[in-house]
């Protein structure tokens, strides 16, 4: 790859990528409340960080400093519409965040760069991502990267009640727990 910044993730990556990660979901929190930070989330991390490394189906970027500490990542992964459209192979780019104190110089880019090249090399016709709407910056960073609009995802807030029943929306999904006998 021709980004000196940007390489693929490596084991030893796992906790500073980590980190930035936890960065990123309470930034989000910080943009919306909505997005708030299960307690859990690290731990889900942990688990999940050793199989999207090993899954050529997705990839793990990261951007180094010019210390040497990782400054930035990006976790894209093939996507495909469902098989009610027509086929077309897609890059999902579900995460992208540079430590604050290293935007605006080139690492969020040369992250895109990073997953536009994969997806090239995949033969993916394009990459779809999302983008908080209260993230005017994030916004602004994608519109440069040449990003297009192509939904917009709605939102209609309501009230559950404090019931047994209205807990079970609640279960985590994709991580398993502990069983009891």
């Amino acid at each position: 790859m021709d980004f000196p910044d940007v390489r693929q993730a490596q084991e030893a990556d796992q906790a500073a990528v980590g980190d930035l990660w936890m960065q990123l979901l309470t930034t989000q929190a910080e943009f919306d409340d909505r997005m708030g930070v299960s307690e859990d989330a690290r731990e889900r991390w942990e688990n999940d960080f050793p199989m999207r490394l090993d899954d050529e189906t997705s990839r793990l970027y990261v951007a180094e400093g010019e210390d040497g500490t990782l400054v930035g990542f990006a976790g894209a992964r093939r996507w495909g519409p469902a098989p009610i459209y027509a086929e077309s192979s897609e890059v999902y780019l579900d995460e992208l965040f540079v430590h604050p104190d290293h935007r605006r110089e080139g690492y969020g880019t040369q992250l895109v760069r990073a997953v536009r090249t994969w997806a090239d090399r995949i033969g993916a016709h394009r990459i779809r991502l999302r983008v908080l709407t209260s993230n005017a910056d994030g916004r602004a960073f994608w519109a440069a990267q040449d990003a297009i609009p192509l939904s917009m995802t709605l939102t209609i807030e309501g009230t559950a009640p404090s019931s047994d029943a209205a807990n079970e929306g609640t279960k985590k999904i994709g991580f398993r727990s502990e069983r009891t006998s």
